[in-house]
């Protein structure tokens, strides 16, 4: 009974058994002692998310992205009776790690999301023998995570080269063949997307149809801004385009902004389309679901976060990565989703 309570399956157990115990279990409100069972086990059923901190921004939990990962971690890690706490660290300095992570030694493994932590982190975490996931680090991060340099670390991303591909293929087909490109630069894989729907329907790339920045403070109002400008760029240029695909939602919420500004319409005179679908994020750019975006699966991704580390907790398991599909979402902002007279919403052709 306590290998079932305890979430053991080292030993088998019938599914029919289980199920009777933990069925018992939840009627009489049956809680596993933390303590007794850390001390049994040889863990602290415990995982610490590594806070990410800059100038600009509190904490990378500004982020909706952020926080959605996070509720996909905590509900894994609840299901298998661990808790999630935070740690401020830096990433850069194995000192912070070993003064506020390995010195107790409370927790059973770690998580990094968006930042990648530095060569001799990830050595220190080697050496501790302390398992660790990264979350969306691996595109732009400053040295080799694979091979015999990966160490303990797993890692999850979403396919956004995909993403943005199937977005663009989707433009194509609806007849547009002048595309623009607006984004940071660190979205390498959505810059690559582009790239490859152009190339493989016989269209040239135009770089003046290329509108890419430098990484700034990250926040969702510069991204909205820094859209806004890159477009005002397009614009002044007077380089034909019919269509732009934004690194992100809110980089597409300015690009509207400067169109409907400069007397254009959504999607009449141009087509928009954006990244990260933050409608399902309860953060929209919009006052109603309009703009055509990638889903980006932030909820899905600290889920798979939460099990690639139990596995190497628990399992013992090789590092692994995974990359999650992504997804297009059509709505109007892109011309194929239209209103009737009577307001309602119908598809065209995809």
């Amino acid at each position: 009974m306590s290998r079932i309570l305890n979430n053991d399956t080292s030993r088998g157990v019938s599914a029919h058994r289980r199920q009777e115990v933990l069925t018992v279990a939840r009627r009489i409100g049956y809680q596993p002692h933390r303590s007794a069972r850390a001390l049994r086990m040889g863990r602290h059923f415990n995982v610490a998310y590594v806070l990410t901190e800059s100038s600009a921004l509190h904490s990378d939990l500004e982020f909706p992205f952020a926080r959605f990962r996070l509720y996909g971690m905590e509900e894994a890690l609840t299901a298998r009776g661990y808790l999630l706490s935070l740690v401020r660290a830096d990433v850069e300095s194995p000192q912070g790690l070993r003064e506020k992570v390995l010195r107790g030694r409370h927790v059973d493994g770690l998580v990094f999301n968006f930042q990648t932590p530095s060569a001799e982190v990830v050595a220190l975490l080697r050496e501790a023998r302390l398992p660790a996931v990264l979350m969306d680090a691996f595109e732009s991060a400053p040295h080799d995570l694979s091979g015999a340099s990966f160490g303990r670390l797993s890692g999850v991303s979403s396919d956004r080269e995909g993403g943005v591909y199937q977005a663009v293929r989707h433009l194509i087909r609806q007849g547009h063949r002048r595309i623009a490109f607006i984004s940071v630069a660190s979205n390498r894989q959505r810059l690559a997307g582009y790239l490859r729907a152009l190339a493989e329907h016989g269209l040239e790339k135009d770089e003046r149809l290329i509108k890419l920045w430098a990484e700034g403070t990250g926040s969702l109002a510069v991204a909205r801004l820094k859209g806004y400008w890159a477009t005002q760029e397009l614009l002044a240029d007077r380089t034909p385009f019919t269509a732009i695909q934004a690194g992100s939602d809110f980089t597409a919420a300015g690009a509207v902004d400067a169109l409907y500004k400069g007397g254009l319409r959504v999607p009449e005179d141009v087509a928009v389309v954006g990244f990260d679908d933050v409608d399902s994020l309860k953060t929209p750019p919009f006052q109603a679901p309009f703009l055509t975006t990638v889903y980006d699966p932030n909820y899905e991704m600290g889920q798979r976060a939460a099990e690639l580390l139990l596995a190497q907790i628990e399992e013992g398991a090789e590092p692994e990565r995974a990359v999650l599909p992504t997804r297009l979402v059509i709505r109007e902002s892109c011309g194929a989703r239209r209103r009737n007279e009577r307001g309602e919403v119908s598809a065209l052709e995809p």
